[in-house]
């Protein structure tokens, strides 16, 4: 007897020096990432530099101001951003849009690689460049380094700048309407911190002055409140040195002491609901405050872990109590969030979706508080807790496959929002560590006893459709404390389900009956006796992760008319109904364990899949391919609540301006334009099943690309096994018809603005001929001289609009037209001004053509964004399948200098006349 009690008395010794130890450590702070080169100079300026050779082959430079909204004073209200525009504005270095040339020059686009924003406490300015030449890293520096303190700010200059500020005051005038925004402007009243106040008002930026700006500016934008961050493939001696030459003179002129920002708003707990015609799909929830987030030391990443797994297990209590309803809701949620971009409050928010009648509202809220009451009362099951343990497990593999594959832009704003938000930006290998230690020390009791401290007092929280009944709040709030106090039951039924197969038995292999290489590319071309053709690329660098693209000529339009309705809503039906018999929540736990993710589409034009998965479970993403293509099914709830949401969603959308334009772009077009009513009325289940079956039952002409970190033998196996086993079946093909297309101008006016400006649309469309990717490169070019001539024109020299949009699409197989469009929003009683402007400027290039040096310098920006692309085995992944599908060559998107060289303004030209000139056009005003 005395054995096994010494035994028991060593266990227990060894427990209470393990737990001191870990309460010693858990206080320890968390150290920085060592990779991390941080200095700085004497005048307190801050450096942080990580040279890192990746993927996409860029350099990225942040300037951050520690700085925004909220330090302004009362007589400074949106200042911060229009200091920010004014850095583009002009420099000491970089007069007038210099650095913007010079940018265009070297082959990159403002917007792109040329970016800031401003918030309630930082301004952040953000460029990129290629890695691999100094001297434009050493120009970049100088300009970070003229905008640190040498920003042009004459009055004429800001008095131009002033209608483009405006402008964008005016584009963003709908976000109050936006459910999110709404929720933080009320969380944030009475407070600086309301996004509305960002970027002012138009009556206070119209009133900026150069004295009002410069004092902002000499309070806030000094050495010891500002830092540089740069990552990328750099030399850390040489780097250093050009910032101590650009840098060293950057001493400040402050004219007010820096001073703290205002006290952050502390969580309201009264009811809160929003009515806005913005809400197509109605959302009750239950808001929980939690301690605010901190990252500091090892027992704040034990805290932090410990809410992101509970957040992943309520999440699944109210999915899967929502599935055991006999009438279940749209779908139900936990969603871990802050509910504001400053400071680091944190929040659970347990939401329901539902159908907008009343007795869905209250018996949504009912809903939830009886989930809260279960767990409070009863905690999660065992078997809830080990399943999480295993998806997290799973997602500590998919966490170190991503660190690898991470682009520099990652990279830096990972490191960005750790500054912002005071915590320590670890490794990788830390992390790693870390969330595995939190896996194996985790219990279901420390869970437990977690859920019944924060899943208390909560606030009611609503998104109800325009015109739906105000709810009884008082009501409401008695209802839920009544419940939370109330005894509850456990649910009828498992809250967990284990996954199945996602295929029981598998017909004969398939062959592969044709092999032929593209060494060039590193590329193998392989035809299945099914009719699939196959793209394999086998690509290291993607480190453990693979990239497929599988899909089939014929979309939408191969279809009677009748069943587009069913087409649109299929995807939505059927893969939300689950797979292989099973329930969505057991398809969904089964991909996350594989780490895979299947996203499937229809278009107008072609359907399929995108799917990413890790190089291990390769095996289950073609399998996932052959269930989806076979194994779909439709549950009827879902179907429900799809139909509904689609009916809901067209009666309540109020004209729009592509719904205005489109009557006469497509009077006769079947297959364009807004769903009717009726037509969503007569979807039945049937009608999908049939489209179902028309576009997924069968193989015969879909294609497979394959690109990333996979041995090319075994994915052959694979491809025989899984997409061989696929039914022949008629053979996939574009559609020959054609729908007419506008041929005349027209211009309209609509009062239907709820927003207080204009929207000017100009709509293009053109008969097209056979695609080609000389066409596809064209139409991009297109694109970046149409939004060059509207920045240039209408909104540097008028000073108009924030950022007129364009863009023009190139034909696309199985459709015999494409559109080109502008979009300008401006103050209303410039609309006709705008309109004129754009005319005026069309004109212009009708009349001149591009001028060769600017197709010169769109030419060079094209082929290093698509090189960029190509760097990148998941952008290569879609635009190699996009030429594939197509039936261009092999590998030509990855020579896209060839392809560009063909194109002279001769050519160019000519398809701007036929894009536009002589294109079918609706020209819209849009005002209040």
């Amino acid at each position: 007897m005395k054995q096994p009690i010494m035994h028991l008395g060593l266990l227990l010794l060894t427990m209470v020096v393990s737990v001191n130890a870990r309460a010693d450590s858990d206080h320890l702070l968390l150290p920085q990432d060592p990779a991390w080169i941080t200095g700085k100079l004497v005048t307190g300026f801050t450096y942080h530099i990580l040279p890192v050779d990746e993927q996409s082959d860029r350099i990225q430079l942040y300037l951050r101001v520690k700085a925004g909204s909220v330090q302004e004073t009362d007589q400074q209200k949106g200042y911060a951003h229009l200091l920010e525009h004014m850095a583009f504005n002009g420099t000491k270095h970089f007069p007038k849009n210099e650095i913007i040339r010079l940018f265009e020059q070297a082959g990159l686009e403002f917007g792109r690689d040329l970016n800031a924003f401003t918030s309630f406490e930082n301004t952040v300015y953000q460029l990129s460049i290629p890695e691999g030449n100094e001297q434009l890293l050493k120009k970049v520096l100088q300009y970070l380094a003229d905008i640190s303190y040498q920003i042009n700010l004459e009055q004429d200059e800001i008095a131009k700048e002033i209608g483009v500020v405006q402008g964008e005051i005016y584009a963003r005038a709908n976000l109050i309407d936006n459910p999110y925004i709404a929720y933080m402007e009320n969380f944030g009243e009475g407070t600086k911190y309301q996004y509305q106040k960002i970027t002012g008002t138009v009556n206070s930026i119209k009133k900026a002055t150069h004295k009002g700006l410069k004092a902002y500016y000499d309070s806030w934008y000094h050495p010891t409140n500002m830092e540089l961050l740069i990552v990328g493939n750099v030399k850390e001696k040489t780097t250093v040195k050009f910032i101590k030459e650009q840098f060293s003179d950057f001493k400040g002129y402050r004219q007010l002491e820096l001073k703290q920002p205002p006290h952050l708003p502390t969580f309201k707990q009264t009811p809160f609901t929003v009515f806005s015609s913005q809400i197509k799909e109605e959302t009750s929830s239950l808001v929980f405050n939690l301690s605010d987030y901190q990252y500091k030391t090892y027992q704040d990443d034990y805290h932090n872990r410990l809410v992101n797994f509970l957040n992943q297990l309520i999440n699944h209590r109210l999915t899967r109590s929502n599935e055991l309803l006999k009438t279940p809701y749209k779908y139900a949620y936990s969603y871990l969030g802050t509910p504001n971009d400053a400071g680091n409050k944190w929040v659970y928010s347990l939401g329901v979706g539902h159908d907008n009648f009343y007795k869905n509202r209250s018996g949504a809220i009912k809903f939830l508080a009886t989930e809260v009451a279960r767990l409070h009362q009863y905690g999660f099951t065992n078997e809830e807790f080990e399943l999480q343990k295993n998806l997290l497990s799973a997602q500590i593999i998919k966490s170190n496959v991503d660190y690898k594959n991470q682009k520099s832009v990652d990279i830096i704003n990972r490191a960005l929002d750790s500054l912002i938000h005071n915590k320590v930006n670890v490794s990788p290998s830390l992390d790693n560590t870390l969330a595995k230690k939190f896996l194996a020390e985790i219990r279901l009791d420390e869970i437990n006893n977690f859920t019944s401290e924060v899943l208390v007092n909560p606030q009611f929280s609503a998104f109800y459709t325009k015109g739906a009944g105000a709810p009884d709040t008082d009501k409401i709030i008695a209802d839920i404390q009544q419940i939370l106090l109330t005894k509850q039951s456990l649910p009828n039924g498992s809250l967990v389900t284990e996954s199945k197969a996602l295929i029981v038995n598998l017909p004969s292999l398939g062959k592969i009956v044709k092999s032929s290489d593209h060494p060039k590319y590193n590329m193998q071309e392989l035809h299945l006796d099914n009719g699939v053709a196959v793209l394999l690329q086998p690509d290291a660098s993607a480190d453990g992760k693979v990239y497929l693209e599988f899909s089939a000529p014929g979309g939408i339009t191969i279809l009677d008319p009748k069943y587009r309705a069913a087409a649109v809503a299929l995807t939505d039906i059927y893969f939300n109904s689950g797979l292989s018999g099973m329930t969505n929540q057991q398809t969904t736990q089964l991909f996350q364990l594989n780490n895979t993710q299947l996203i499937p589409y229809i278009s107008n034009t072609t359907q399929g899949f995108t799917i990413e998965t890790v190089a291990d479970n390769l095996d289950f993403a073609m399998s996932s391919i052959y269930a989806a293509m076979l194994n779909g099914e439709i549950d009827d709830t879902v179907f429900h609540h799809v139909k509904q949401s689609m009916i809901q969603w067209t009666r309540n959308n109020d004209p729009n301006f592509e719904s205005v334009t489109k009557g006469d772009l497509f009077s006769h077009n079947p297959y364009e334009g807004k769903l009717s009513l009726k037509q969503l009325y007569d979807l039945d289940k049937d009608k999908v099943k049939t489209v179902y079956k028309r576009l997924f039952g069968h193989a015969n002409g879909y294609k497979l690309t394959v690109i990333g970190d996979f041995e090319p033998l075994k994915a052959k196996a694979l491809i025989e096994k899984y997409i061989g086993s696929l039914p022949e079946g008629k053979k996939h093909q574009y559609t020959t018809k054609k729908q007419p297309v506008l041929n005349k101008k027209v211009s309209l006016k609509r009062g239907i603005n709820k927003l207080d400006r204009a929207d000017l649309v100009f709509n293009f469309i053109f008969e097209a001929t056979e695609p080609n990717i000389k066409d596809i490169y064209a139409s991009d070019l297109i694109s970046r001289i149409l939004q060059r001539k509207m920045l240039t024109y209408v909104r540097e020299e008028l000073s108009l609009t924030y950022s007129p949009n364009a863009w023009c699409g190139s034909a696309t197989p199985g459709s015999n037209y494409a559109r080109c469009q502008i979009n300008v929003v401006t103050d209303k009683k410039d609309a006709k001004k705008g309109i004129e402007a754009v005319e005026y400027a069309l004109a212009d290039l009708y009349k001149t053509g591009v001028p060769q040096f600017e197709l010169d310098e769109h030419k060079k920006a094209l082929v290093l964004a698509m090189l960029d692309n190509d760097k990148l085995p998941k952008d290569r992944a879609w635009f190699v399948h996009r030429d594939f599908i197509n039936g261009f060559p092999i590998g030509a998107v990855l020579e896209p200098q060839t392809v560009v060289d063909e194109i002279d303004k001769a050519y160019i030209d000519s398809l701007i006349n036929h894009y536009l000139k002589n294109a079918g056009q609706v020209t819209l005003t849009v005002l209040p």
